[in-house]
């Protein structure tokens, strides 16, 4: 039985490298894989403290937007918070209604709907809040392209502070102020924060100018943000994370404690699997298939009632979300042609709908390493969501294909389009040119990157308390993958509600391990089978217990 990916181990770290910083030789080895190899950036990872929070003061844009918003608070104007409806949004928006709000602030929160208004601002929710009595907008995770938007908010005598993290154009809108920490003239020492993080630190800037503690709590909203977008966990935004985990796992948030027991994860540690695979999902389905007030509504509630019930709904929609991804998926499979490699996929249906299109096209990313893009339709119109790999950045990409479209926005691994459906041959024609030209030396065969040859076993103990203070995980900090040969097999059996999981019990020689292979069920193991395996640990907590298992990413038979 061959493996489904490659596999390939990183290289090693230097002799002299973990000699030299002082950290057993296997930790030494894994933050040498992760490019941290310099004394100070090691002693930054490994220092617990939010005092590795930057100074708020060092944005562009926040002393006007601080002045502003304090003025704002004691004319007693209302602001408006303009949101977006992925989970970094949402929670940008309510940590700014939160935090203002404890400061007496009137505040005016909108989220637009993910098809009929779409990401950023618009000129009817404009119209709308100052309609409402809105004499000031605060943008977050959108707003750096809304030129024309910025301006009709000037003429109906509006201030527009924006907050947002994507990269800005040569000429920003005309806003009050523009807090982006990508701005040429920035000297903020960290340009990865998320909307959410932006947010925070707008609340700590207010915050710090009245001489008050900023609310610990938003913390959680910011971690939940920052995981869910997928934002490198180094610098400010592990601190974010870190210190925001561990509130998650004591929060006292009524939203929050309802959204963990649907997890089933309420008075258990929270990590960032529990944010990417649990609560970020169910935040996002309300958006994706109907309307993500819901999930507003649900971190703001201070009502244990209201909570349960909207965490409810929450649930139906990530029930009816699962459904439509697998069902929508199977068809953009059987849709995709490997005959003439294309660089990129674009894979469109009738079926297919703007809420789900970036899981398809996450999927794809994911089995066929290339990027990825997903179209849904409405009428003559056409809306994308793209997904990239390393080594492609696809907004650039797309912004050369500006003209084909209505609408464009992103990041280098995640973005969208809108355009006329008659555009899209060219689309497709023009994005696998610059595809093949750009990916020509980028290696598209699915690979498994492994950090170090290590059985389970030898794992445990001292070697496991190191490995969790490498805790968070995410992008740019990824969980340590490990290569074990020669593993017995002992039991298998498919689980999983259509059996598309495999379930493992192997030993290592030294001890009996439980493992799960998530959507390997169709691979066939029999009883006495050795294995090579490639995996990572995790921790399963059921009721007061808590196990380490292994979470395998793909095996193969052994050779011996």
């Amino acid at each position: 039985m061959p493996a489904r990916k490659r596999w390939k181990s990183l290289p090693r770290a230097p002799k002299e490298f973990a000699e030299d910083i002082g950290l057993p030789k296997l930790i030494a080895q894994l933050v040498y894989n992760r490019h941290i190899t310099r004394p100070d950036l090691i002693d930054d990872f490994f220092n617990e403290t939010t005092a590795k929070l930057h100074n708020p003061y060092l944005l562009p844009g926040m002393g006007e937007s601080v002045s502003r918003l304090t003025h704002a608070i004691r004319s007693e104007e209302t602001i408006g918070v303009f949101g977006d409806f992925d989970v970094d949004g949402v929670t940008a928006t309510a940590i700014l209604s939160d935090g203002l709000t404890k400061l007496g602030a009137s505040i005016a929160p909108y989220i637009p709907h993910r098809v009929s208004e779409g990401h950023g601002l618009n000129s009817e929710a404009i119209q709308a809040l100052r309609a409402s009595g809105t004499n000031l907008i605060i943008t977050v995770d959108c707003g750096v392209t809304s030129h024309k938007e910025v301006l009709l908010a000037s003429d109906l005598g509006m201030d527009v502070i924006i907050t947002d993290h994507h990269t800005p154009p040569p000429n920003l809108p005309e806003a009050l102020a523009v807090v982006n920490p990508k701005v040429q003239w920035s000297k903020y020492p960290f340009q990865e924060l998320t909307g959410a993080g932006l947010a925070f630190k707008l609340i700590q800037g207010v915050y710090q100018h009245k001489g008050m503690p900023w609310p610990t709590d938003l913390l959680q909203l910011a971690a939940l943000g920052t995981v869910a977008d997928l934002a490198p966990l180094h610098n400010e935004n592990r601190t974010i994370v870190r210190e925001g985990l561990k509130g998650l796992s004591n929060s006292t948030r009524p939203g929050i404690l309802a959204l963990m027991r649907r997890v089933g994860r309420l008075g258990q540690p929270i990590d960032t699997e529990t944010i990417a695979f649990g609560l970020a999902p169910r935040l996002n389905a309300s958006g994706r298939l109907d309307h993500a007030i819901t999930s507003y509504q649900l971190l703001t509630s201070e009502s244990t009632i209201e909570a349960t019930t909207l965490a409810s709904q929450l649930e139906a929609f990530n029930q009816e979300r699962r459904s439509l991804t697998e069902a929508s998926y199977s068809i953009a499979k059987q849709k995709v042609s490997m005959e003439d490699d294309p660089p990129i996929l674009v894979i469109g249906d009738e079926s297919f709908i703007p809420g789900i299109a970036g899981l398809i096209a996450s999927k794809l990313v994911d089995e066929f390493h290339r990027p990825a893009i997903v179209l849904s339709f409405e009428g003559d119109l056409a809306r994308a969501s793209a997904r990239s790999i390393s080594g492609f950045n696809m907004i650039e990409a797309l912004s050369s294909c500006e003209d084909l479209f209505q609408k464009v926005g992103g990041h280098a691994m995640a973005a969208g389009f809108t355009a006329p459906r008659e555009n899209i041959p060219e689309v497709n024609d023009r994005l696998n040119e610059i595809g093949r030209f750009a990916l020509e030396r980028v290696d598209l065969e699915p690979t498994l990157m492994v950090d170090a040859a290590a059985s389970p076993s030898n794992l445990l103990g001292s070697t496991y308390e190191w490995l969790s203070k490498l805790e968070p995980h995410g992008v740019g900090n990824p969980k340590p993958i490990f290569f074990a040969r020669s593993m017995n097999v002992l039991h298998s059996r498919t689980v999983g509600s259509e059996g598309q999981h495999l379930s493992l019990s192997l030993s290592d020689g030294q001890s009996t391990w439980k493992g799960i292979a998530f959507r390997q069920g169709d691979r066939h193991v029999h009883k006495e089978d050795t294995l090579d395996v490639i995996y990572n640990l995790t921790t399963n907590s059921f009721g007061n217990q808590n196990t380490i298992e292994m979470n395998i990413q793909d095996f193969r038979l052994s050779e011996n």
